[in-house]
This record gives C-alpha cells, sequence and structure tokens, in this order.
C-alpha cells in the first residue's frame, strides 16, 4: 500500500516554499547550515505554515549540512546530499571517501587527499565561527590521546592510549564486565599520567569525557561498579592520582572542531 501523501515546507533553505516530495524537499537543504522543513498531510496546511511560521504547533526541523568527500570512485568531488554520493561510489574500483560536518574542513580533506583523514570519524565536526577557530586553536599532536568504549548492552567497557600524531597505540586495557565509559575515560587518563610519570615526560594528554577530566582533578571518581576487578582499578587510580604529582597537561579534545578523538574506536 502507497504511503500517505505528504507536502513539505522549507522556511531555510536554497528556495523556500512548499513542495511535494521528500527528495525535493532534500535539494533544498541538503549543504544549507540551518535548514528548516517541516511535513504537512495537507498542502492548505502547508501553505498556512509557509505563510505564518508561528502558527505550527510542532517545532520544525533543522538539518545539520552533512559533505561527503569522494576521493575515489566515477566522479570524485565534494557532494551535500549522500544520494549523490552514494551513487559515486556504488560499483567503483576500490572508492575512497568520508563524511564530513564541516564545510572547511571537508574542501581541506579534498585538497590533502585521505591520508590525512584515515581512520577517524569527522561526522560531528561543523563550521566554526572566527571567534570559536581562536578559541579553540588546533591540537598539539606531540601528545597522547585516550578514550573508551562501552557495549551498551553487555556494559562491557575498555579503554585505550595512543600517540595523538600517528595513531599508534601505546596501550589497551579490557573489556571489563559492568562497567561504564565514564570508567573507562577516568581508568585511561590515569593510565596514560602513570605511564608518562615513569618515563618522565611532561607530554599533554587529551581526552573529549569532561566527566573523566573532572574526577581526576578532584582524585576521586565518582562512580560505582558492581565488578570487583574494577572497583579495585578505580581505587588503585584513585590512590595514584593522591601519592603522586604530574606537571602533563590533561587537555579537552575538541571533536566538533577536529573531528572524533584518534584513540577513538571507530564503532560510532
Amino acid at each position: 500500500m502507497a504511503g500517505k501523501k505528504k507536502f513539505y515546507v522549507v522556511w531555510k533553505g536554497h528556495r523556500p516554499g512548499v513542495y511535494d516530495s521528500w527528495n525535493e524537499c532534500q535539494r533544498q537543504t541538503a549543504g544549507y547550515a540551518g535548514a528548516l522543513f517541516k511535513s504537512f498531510s495537507t498542502r492548505k496546511e502547508a501553505e498556512q505554515a509557509l505563510r505564518d511560521p508561528a502558527s505550527v504547533k510542532s517545532k520544525p526541523s533543522s538539518k545539520k549540512s552533512m559533505y561527503y568527500v569522494v576521493w575515489h570512485g566515477h566522479k570524485p568531488g565534494i557532494y551535500t546530499s549522500w544520494e549523490e554520493a552514494s551513487a559515486q561510489i556504488r560499483g567503483a574500483d576500490h572508492p575512497k571517501y568520508k563524511s564530513f560536518g564541516s564545510k572547511e574542513l571537508a574542501e581541506r580533506a579534498w585538497k590533502e587527499g585521505p591520508e590525512e583523514f584515515s581512520g577517524r570519524s569527522f561526522k560531528k565536526t561543523r563550521d566554526l565561527t572566527a571567534d570559536e577557530k581562536l578559541r579553540i586553536g588546533t591540537p598539539n599532536m606531540l601528545s597522547i590521546s585516550v578514550d573508551a568504549a562501552c557495549n551498551a548492552r553487555t556494559g562491557a567497557c575498555e579503554y585505550r592510549g595512543v600517540i595523538t600524531d600517528s595513531g599508534t597505540q601505546i596501550f589497551h586495557q579490557g573489556p571489563y564486565e559492568k562497567g561504564t565509559n565514564n570508567i573507562g575515560e577516568f581508568l585511561a587518563l590515569v593510565h596514560a599520567l602513570a605511564y608518562l610519570h615513569k618515563s618522565r615526560s611532561d607530554m599533554p594528554i587529551y581526552s573529549d569525557s569532561r566527566i573523566a577530566m573532572k574526577w581526576v582533578a578532584q582524585k576521586k571518581a565518582n562512580t560505582s561498579t558492581a565488578n570487583p576487578k574494577l572497583q579495585q582499578l578505580i581505587k588503585r587510580a584513585e590512590s595514584w592520582l593522591k601519592e603522586n604529582t604530574y606537571s602533563n597537561p590533561i587537555l579537552k579534545w575538541e571533536t566538533k572542531a577536529w573531528g572524533e578523538i584518534p584513540a577513538d574506536f571507530g564503532r560510532k
């Protein structure tokens, strides 16, 4: 049975108006920053909503712009809809492509090539204002990056640390049952601190978890677990923080500007 006919209002897009197909609505919103649109069951409702947006009771959708860089495909380039990008990849010999939330980053990736952007996700990036760029800056690649992953179904968590510049793994622990992502992030940070302390290095450490950074600063993990092994590891990490000093800066990895942290497990 065919689905019920819908009409689409585009308030903010390449060409605002009322459209009678989802494909046409997509064409008007794909690649448009802050696009606003909504579906209606009748053309009369849609036209009224276009004339008077305040009359719409439910909130219109806000579509995040995505950019798809196709380095190797039928027709390489940057595309603003997955439909167009996938057509360049489908059936191509060894295609290479990646999704970006930032137009600026996508254009840079297109110029620099796939090698500089392999192994990490950039879907959560977005274009930044001049003030944001100045405040965030660029990452110090001579550093260690840490991250954790947790299986939502089983609660098994693991963590690892890598050299930020090369992605070379220097430690990996777990999985541990009955854990959480925050526990893994906390243990990863303390593991990195102990690792650098042993080699007397003041290299900075990046984490994308503000909670784990806070726990390290207060030398206490505000959490609990039913796993005795994890309980032991948490207590040992807290003891290490209380008994040792360190000069390593612990820095926030800015995912929206730089993409996923290099230690990411790549399971998103």
